[in-house]
């Protein structure tokens, strides 16, 4: 009879706890759903239980922004569409594409996309542009390659207001795009001086970066899009709540449910 009632208490005590779980701003929630780990963003409570509190403390555009970059179909987007774009350019805007790459995915993820549309456009310009398959031409295709590579990578190097602020994204864009571009092109004026090619006029090098310019506004708005369609959602999300509950599986018995 002992060992029955003390269990019989341990569950009302339980029970009790689970009914009134303070929140930080001082309401009590009774939260019906699975208890998830704290430290894994997000889970859903009940909308109407939400504290505008909560939801002014939560970095709306840094969250929103890495669950679109944590997924996989911007990154399948961008590769499409810079593959794609051979067809219209015999160069592609690679520091456009960069840019965008560099400030919207994770590291990895921005160099495997720059780097397939890189490949891509070589193969179809040695494919079905039939460019002449020489020593100067390879050598122009690896730089570009090179090039191309190290400005995305500088470009994933993101400083922290870049990501908290929808200023701070549009702000490391530019810096992006006349940086990389200074970076970019500026090599390839280099390795043609070296060479003993064709320099390049003003007038080319500013309609080169008027094109990487606009590709990377579009694609940048078309990103940013996203991640304000993915804010919308935010607010049926929750930080954790205190104290932390640790088990994915457990139910509090009877919060939110019947018999």
């Amino acid at each position: 009879m002992n060992s029955q009632s003390k269990k019989l208490d341990s569950s009302r005590l339980v029970d009790q706890r689970s009914q009134q779980v303070p929140s930080s701003y001082g309401e009590v929630i009774c939260d019906s759903q699975p208890a998830l780990n704290p430290y894994v963003f997000p889970f859903k409570v009940p909308p109407k239980k939400f504290s505008l509190a909560a939801l002014s403390q939560l970095n709306l555009w840094q969250t929103a922004g890495e669950m679109v970059s944590s997924g996989n179909k911007w990154q399948i987007f961008l590769i499409t569409i810079g593959s794609a774009s051979s067809i219209i350019y015999a160069h592609v805007p690679l520091v456009g594409f960069a840019a965008v790459a560099g400030n919207t995915l994770t590291r990895k993820k921005a160099l495997i996309s720059t780097m397939s549309i890189w490949f891509a456009n070589q193969l179809y310009g040695f494919t079905i542009r039939q460019y002449p398959r020489t020593l100067e031409s390879l050598t122009w295709g690896l730089v570009m390659g090179l090039g191309t590579l190290l400005i995305t990578w500088l470009i994933t190097l993101q400083p922290k207001f870049s990501r908290h602020s929808f200023r701070g994204y549009l702000l490391w864009l530019a810096i992006a795009v006349v940086g990389g571009y200074a970076i970019y092109q500026g090599s390839i004026v280099l390795i043609a001086q070296l060479m003993g090619g064709h320099g390049f006029s003003f007038t080319i090098l500013w309609q080169i970066f008027l094109k990487d310019t606009v590709w990377a506004v579009v694609l940048s708005a078309i990103h940013a899009s996203l991640v304000w369609l993915v804010i919308q959602i935010i607010p049926n999300y929750s930080h954790p709540s205190f104290p932390p509950t640790y088990y994915s599986s457990y139910h509090p018995p009877g919060c939110g449910r019947k018999g």
